[in-house]
């Protein structure tokens, strides 16, 4: 057991110490520090303000309320779930650290836990800390009892996540068990429009437009239990257990409480074992198979007729074709690096489908400015997230080899322009295409169904909302260059070219604290768009003259502390490159 046991605390340790006690390490933690703890007070006042706005001023009522926390969570399920899997097909299959401890006196079920269990803790800090913050602020509001948060923490936070991730070990290990018989990138292509399917049913089916037409039926009364709107499929999933222990803990009804966490934590503890058995069973058979694999990847890259093949002739000087290309088959080589890309694009493809025909035409204009306040700042967040998984990891990913770069005649600095041109450019097209398509019913006529499913009729935005969209449309590339500066840049200053995971680049500490500085920045945007937007949507619904200065004060708002980041970020990233590796 000792072995075990200096195996776990060396896996699961988040925050190291390090040896070297230098003022840049000190300032480092200082600053990581600053930045979780003024990050965790905004959390809080961030989620009290939404609580309070949504309930007071939109007037949802509590139970559209906790309906929409639901399906958020739902979206935060799938999103462990999805991480936790390309994750662990990293570490429990493409490791060299395990093919040693397949070799070593040690049962490959204790090695499949350990490596499990790492993935877990080591990707899931930030977001216990994240959730402890959110639900101060919802608790504060309701003037909940100190028990409420060690129950939510405890005992449906954490056993939520837990979930999530052993159904991603599942589906991974019956994954890998069939693709001994089955084309390994046809199951791949299986998985995502499952997880396509799965996400655009939800949605179909839990309508929230639907379930915001029903409910205001009642109005006043919307504080009333609505349970009977609930599709029956949807009260089998986790995320609506957790919503309704949310809601009846609020509402004081601590029998149906007991009885969803019952529920949440014997579903998580079975699934665990059930997640143990088959492991015991397939873990060592699949780790085989990805032996396979790993040749058929290696086998699929000797291609020498290919566009991007170093042979091949091009516009670009020497210099820039190597780098370009070197990224390109650096990217392909990795199946952790596609396959998540293909995933996550595959679920921004879903949120715009569902966006791009939004029904506007029953809401208040308070409603209207929350729903394109939400769709908005979604949208930045995908872009930030794509930037911080895929961007930060990009000077790490040279590895031990950085050195060759460091002593050859092309400068540090060149690649580093080289590898940020690659990602701005793709993430600043992405933006203009979804920011086009996210404000599709802002800014063409719109069919919409009303009372009645057979009824509907068209409408034609008015040109003061059709202006907000085209603000939108203009700052949504400059803000995301300003995320992938961030990413970029403070990728370079956290670089770990020691570990060869992108994965778990993007999960540790600089990578952390970069995602909650981003997430600063998103808040200050959120923040200086709820103006306009409230006043844009109210002068189209009360047909009044909108303040234009406004709108403008706004826009140098952004530019303003944009600019001021792009510079920092990249000139710490530039300085950082300097250091003695």
């Amino acid at each position: 057991m000792t072995f075990l046991h200096i195996l776990w605390f060396k896996n699961i340790m988040f925050w190291k110490v390090s040896t070297k006690r230098d003022v840049g390490m000190v300032i480092r933690n200082l600053g990581s520090f600053i930045v979780f703890g003024s990050f965790a007070i905004g959390a809080f006042y961030f989620s009290n303000f939404i609580t309070a706005y949504l309930l007071e001023n939109v007037r949802i009522g509590l139970f559209l309320f906790h309906r929409f926390i639901g399906m958020l969570l739902f979206v935060f399920f799938i999103t462990i779930n999805l991480g936790n899997m390309v994750v662990s097909f990293s570490t429990l299959y493409r490791t060299p650290e395990v093919d040693f401890l397949l070799t070593s006196p040690v049962s490959y079920l204790n090695i499949f836990v350990i490596k499990f269990l790492d993935n877990f803790f080591y990707s899931s800090g930030t977001l216990f800390m994240v959730g402890f913050s959110l639900l101060l602020g919802y608790g504060f509001y309701f003037n909940l009892p100190w028990h409420f948060y060690i129950l939510m923490m405890f005992g449906v936070l954490i056993p939520f996540m837990f979930l999530a991730a052993c159904i991603a070990v599942i589906v991974l290990l019956l994954l890998m068990k069939l693709a001994s018989v089955v084309n390994f990138r046809l199951l791949v292509g299986g998985i995502v429009l499952f997880y396509i399917a799965q996400i655009y049913f939800y949605f179909q089916v839990s309508s929230p437009v639907n379930m915001v037409r029903e409910v205001m039926k009642y109005y006043p009364y919307v504080d009333l239990y609505f349970g009977t709107l609930d599709p029956t499929a949807v009260k089998v999933l986790p995320n609506f257990w957790v919503s309704e222990i949310m809601y009846f803990y609020v509402t004081k009804n601590f029998t149906a409480v007991t009885g969803y966490t019952s529920l949440l934590v014997l579903s998580t503890l079975g699934l665990f074992i059930f997640t143990l058995a088959i492991a015991d069973g397939i873990f060592y058979s699949t780790w085989i198979t990805s032996l396979s694999i790993k040749s058929l990847t290696v086998k699929s890259l000797q291609l020498k007729n290919s566009i991007f093949s170093f042979g091949r002739p091009s516009f670009f000087s020497p210099q820039v074709e190597v780098m370009l290309k070197k990224e390109f088959w650096q990217f392909i080589r990795e199946p952790s690096q596609w396959i998540h890309f293909a995933v996550m694009m595959a679920l921004l493809l879903i949120f715009l489908s569902s966006v791009s025909t939004l029904n506007i035409k029953l809401q208040t204009p308070e409603l209207k400015a929350v729903v394109y306040l939400v769709v908005f700042i979604f949208n930045i967040f995908l872009i930030n997230s794509l930037a911080l998984r895929f961007g930060f990891p990009m000077m790490s990913l040279e590895g031990s080899a950085f050195w060759t770069i460091r002593s050859t005649p092309i400068t540090a600095a060149k690649v580093y322009w080289i590898k940020f041109a690659i990602v701005v450019i793709f993430l600043v097209a992405l933006s203009i295409i979804i920011s086009w398509l996210s404000n599709i019913p802002y800014l063409y006529m719109q069919k919409v169904t009303g009372e009645q499913p057979w009824i509907y009729s068209f409408i034609e935005p008015s040109d003061t909302v059709k202006i907000l969209s085209y603000f939108s449309m203009i700052v949504t590339p400059l803000i995301t260059i300003t995320l992938v500066s961030l990413n970029f840049g403070l990728g370079s200053v956290y670089s770990n070219f020691i570990e060869k995971n992108p994965i778990r680049i993007a999960s540790s500490q600089g990578a952390t604290m970069t995602f909650l500085l981003s997430v600063v920045y998103l808040v200050f945007l959120l923040a200086l768009y709820y103006f306009p937007a409230t006043m844009l949507f109210t002068a189209e619904m009360k047909d009044l003259q909108p303040d234009w200065h406004m709108l403008r004060i706004v826009f140098f708002a952004i530019c303003i502390p944009s600019a001021a980041i792009i510079a920092i970020s990249h000139v710490v990233g530039l300085h950082s490159l300097k250091r003695d590796y």
